[in-house]
């Protein structure tokens, strides 16, 4: 007896048993503590133990293509 949806789901690839977002875990330039994280669509946040606690976000944005075209108005 074979199940329709597991057929399915093996023949679209392989599944990954390791997903969700990466975390690296450091130190910085000046020597203090820094965590970048990775999600699943590209962007990295880094959070750095610094005295002004700071925060870098990189977004990894789609590419979007546009056109432009001419509109004419009839008065």
């Amino acid at each position: 007896m074979s199940n329709e949806f597991r057929d399915k789901l093996l023949s679209i690839g392989v599944l990954s048993k390791r997903s969700g977002p990466k975390v690296i875990e450091g130190r910085d330039s000046k020597g203090y503590r820094a965590k970048a994280t990775k999600d699943e669509l590209g962007h990295i946040t880094v959070e750095h133990a610094n005295p002004q606690d700071q925060v870098d976000v990189h977004i990894r944005a789609p590419h979007i293509r546009v056109a432009a075209q001419e509109v004419s108005q009839d008065a």
